[in-house]
């Protein structure tokens, strides 16, 4: 038999209430026998669902934080011997990664760490007694996994030069290009000078920053920026915002309504500020097969993704690039037009939605 373990410190009900996040889950299951998703109760109780080849395992959440699953994903041990597991997926190398290598060793079954946050480069750090205690706990982690999943070039090399470990899977998120249609061929700005950006309001997102960016320009552009995401910071944005009428807060949107901001927008913009949990945000790729012009901060694995080609890159928290950036753009069409078509065609033949799919997969049957 061949089973997986897919172990994630995210909260879930049933597998139809886990929307596109279930969509991804039978996509890999493919060639295996039983794919196992081991991860929290939203109903904090322990519960289990299955359909097809899929089996969901829920734990309870005990509190809303995912840092208690350091402790309750110890639980997994009892599963992996139960289901005859013989390979372990985890998304995170604490949250549930400690347990997974613990199962590794254990039972001497290959495990992947995956890494879709910041963090870690910051406890790399060392410079606090908290972080050295992380640090040295990260480390073990990666170092003790079969594969280490990086998202892109940057990551690789930021992982090579803390760790130097030989164990490092590229493995980039992915875009639908057939979904995210059709791409934007009128770069010509019409009336108002249009930005967006789609992410949760936290500060990982530097939301704060484009702001004060927008509020500067505005006595010298018809301009309006557009956040869509919600989130915990909505009421500091909106202080920040005061009475001005140049920026909008979106709660939540259809991705059929997305898709058509997106393409009315002029710039899609990525302000994202380091070491808050950001690694390489999906709506880059999204706004990549829109076709629009990108400006992006240099945070993790961004720059992997992004280059002076598809993109203008920015230093995180600078409120003067951020704005020379947007000025530069808003004023030449040319170089619009020449970001956003680079960025659509890197999209559509590097992070090809099955392209990437057929590779993770290939790299999870492959350990």
């Amino acid at each position: 038999m061949n089973n997986l373990l897919h172990i994630s410190a995210n909260q879930f009900g049933a597998i139809e209430a886990s929307g596109h996040t279930s969509k991804i889950w039978e996509e890999l299951s493919t060639g295996f026998d039983n794919y196992y998703v081991f991860a929290r109760s939203k109903r904090n109780k322990f519960e289990k669902f299955k359909k097809g080849k899929i089996n969901l395992i829920l734990i309870p959440k005990v509190f809303n934080s995912s840092k208690i699953f350091v402790l309750t994903s110890l639980l997994l041990l009892y599963y992996v011997r139960k289901y005859k597991i013989n390979r372990i997926l985890a998304q995170d190398a604490l949250a549930g990664g400690i347990s997974g290598i613990f199962a590794s060793k254990i039972f001497k079954i290959p495990i992947m760490i995956e890494i879709h946050g910041d963090f870690y480069f910051d406890f790399f750090k060392e410079d606090t007694l908290k972080k050295r205690i992380l640090s040295r706990i990260s480390k073990f982690v990666f170092k003790s996994a079969t594969k280490v999943r990086s998202l892109s070039s940057t990551m690789t090399a930021l992982l090579n030069h803390n760790l130097k470990i030989d164990n490092i899977a590229l493995i980039p998120n992915r875009v639908n290009c057939n979904f995210f249609s059709p791409p934007k061929t009128d770069y010509e700005i019409k009336n108002d000078i249009v930005i967006t950006s789609v992410g949760r309001f936290v500060r990982q997102k530097g939301y704060d920053v484009a702001i004060k960016v927008v509020q500067n320009l505005s006595d010298r552009f018809n301009i309006k920026l557009i956040l869509i995401g919600g989130g915990s910071l909505k009421n500091e944005l909106k202080q920040l915002i005061g009475e001005s009428k140049n920026v909008q807060l979106i709660d939540w949107i259809e991705q059929e309504n997305l898709i058509d901001l997106l393409k009315k927008s002029d710039i899609y913009i990525q302000p994202s500020l380091p070491y808050f949990g950001e690694a390489m945000p999906r709506t880059i790729l999204e706004s990549m097969a829109m076709g629009l012009p990108i400006i992006s901060t240099t945070v993790c694995a961004i720059p992997g993704i992004l280059n002076s080609e598809n993109s203008i890159l920015v230093t995180p928290g600078s409120v003067f690039e951020l704005e020379n950036a947007i000025i530069s753009l808003v004023e030449n069409s040319t170089l619009r037009e020449k970001i956003g078509r680079e960025a659509y065609s890197d999209a559509s033949k590097k992070y090809n939605w099955n392209k990437m799919f057929d590779l993770y997969r290939k790299e999870i049957n492959d350990m």
